[in-house]
């Protein structure tokens, strides 16, 4: 049975009497410090462990739903919500390849979303380079690292129904890309069916009516 006022960003898992928590790892990193804190978690309340998904991200798993709004408010900040999952390569910080850097504009990106309230879940890939190892063509937002700047892709998706994103912007700076999402997330917005990911309504209205919202 779910408890009442189930803390938002606890999530049942099969069966229904045990939640998963995902803490908050903006663009993979953690500390040190939010590593204590989730393993002092784990270990007071006698859970099973901690897993990593499938899109990198950490998942406490096997909590009782009675005390769910406990072990979030244990982890404090660690454990706040996630508006919209941004996932971000280590870009010109930490790779050869890279031509730009991703780590900042995937934290501007993460910010910046925070303004929107939409008809479904988003997911976004920053990449630094053409390689794409954050998987930004099949994310409903996509950046994608060049010489020349950044290359803005939308209507992706990894799922079921596989669909690699269309450009939408070239060669881009940091602060034109965000103005280019914005656009075209307001257009997402204020046309699409609720739940529609941005890969159904694309195929739905056509690229061609995104490119002339912009």
């Amino acid at each position: 049975m779910i408890p009442e006022n189930l803390p938002k960003g606890a999530v049942a898992q099969r069966g229904g009497t045990l939640y998963s928590v995902r803490p908050r790892t903006p663009l993979g990193e953690i500390s040190a410090e939010q590593l204590n804190v989730i393993n002092s978690v784990v270990q007071d309340f006698n859970l099973p462990g901690v897993r990593v998904t499938a899109a990198q991200r950490l998942s406490i798993r096997g909590i009782p739903g009675e005390k769910v709004a406990e072990v979030i408010e244990r982890l404090g900040p660690v454990g706040e919500l996630c508006h919209y999952y941004v996932q971000a390569c280590l870009g010109t910080t930490g790779c050869r390849l890279a031509m730009q850097d991703s780590m900042k504009l995937g934290a501007r990106l993460e910010e910046f979303l925070n303004e929107f309230e939409l008809p479904a879940k988003l997911k976004c890939g920053v990449s630094g380079c053409s390689m794409c190892c954050s998987e930004s063509y099949v994310r409903d937002v996509g950046l994608v690292g060049t010489a020349k700047g950044w290359t803005v892709v939308f209507g992706g998706n990894a799922g079921k129904g596989v669909r690699k994103g269309d450009v939408i912007a070239e060669n881009v700076s940091d602060d034109k890309a965000l103005e280019v999402i914005g656009k075209v997330l307001d257009f997402y917005r204020d046309n699409a069916k609720k739940k529609e990911r941005t890969a159904r309504f694309v195929a739905r209205v056509g690229i061609e009516a995104v490119l002339k919202a912009l």
